[in-house]
């Protein structure tokens, strides 16, 4: 692999560490919405529970008023007859009830109905309260869940990003380990080939010197001939 496509590839993997990252923050950040819209919900249901648990109480302690009432009225009308003088008579159907006690009879049905209606109420609200109890504590667990989900997932994401950014250091180093290298290679070249040059100009020097002197040489021998003629001719 050349340094381009080293590089290259790197630029590659770190643009696609970046979406990812982002990806994940968008994710994360949409999680962590969604749970706290829970978490409010899950608040406004408390406040709701707590409110119908106030009223029921309410409602509660004014029947048990009333019926406190009632019940004093009764016994001052038991109190009142008891003082009333007994008159002896021949055993006869009995008397139908008195005004008041027949008020209270009726009172006293109407409020055995009402508190029966009142304790309906109340299981219902009870069963609808732990209904809703379990329902936020499923979504309390599966919130606490997805959190640690998400931490589990940041983790991994952080050492996956921590990894890439430790091999893509590595690669960096080594590219400029291998530039560098590269580098002191060219430059070990061009002082060969100026070498190189210098010597290839000291020896056309040379051979331009053997040359003036060969010519030098043969000019001599010539002339050096031309005497041996001479004097062989004299």
């Amino acid at each position: 692999m050349t340094p381009a496509e080293r590089e290259e590839e790197l630029v590659r993997r770190e643009t696609l560490a970046s979406l990812l990252a982002s990806k994940l923050e968008k994710d994360r950040l949409a999680l962590e919405a969604e749970i706290t819209a829970s978490a409010a919900a899950s608040k406004a249901a408390g406040a709701i529970t707590r409110a119908l648990q106030s009223d029921a109480l309410k409602k509660v302690k004014a029947l048990e008023a009333e019926v406190a009432v009632w019940e004093a009225k009764l016994g001052r009308v038991k109190s009142d007859a008891a003082k009333a003088p007994v008159l002896a008579a021949a055993p006869a159907a009995p008397a139908a009830p008195s005004p008041p006690e027949a008020e209270l009879t009726a009172a006293r049905e109407a409020m055995a109905a009402e508190r029966a209606k009142l304790e309906e109420e109340r299981a219902s609200f009870d069963t609808e309260v732990a209904d809703a109890r379990a329902r936020l504590k499923a979504e309390a667990r599966t919130l606490a869940e997805m959190r640690t989900k998400l931490a589990s997932i940041r983790t991994d994401i952080e050492a996956s990003v921590k990894a890439r950014e430790a091999d893509v250091k590595r690669r960096e180093a080594q590219l400029e380990t291998d530039r560098d290298r590269l580098q002191a290679a060219a430059d070990s070249l061009m002082r060969a080939e100026s070498q190189q040059a210098a010597e290839r100009t000291k020896l056309e020097a040379q051979m331009a010197a053997q040359a003036t002197k060969e010519v030098m040489f043969d000019e001599r021998n010539r002339q050096l001939q031309e005497r041996m003629k001479n004097f062989a001719k004299a």
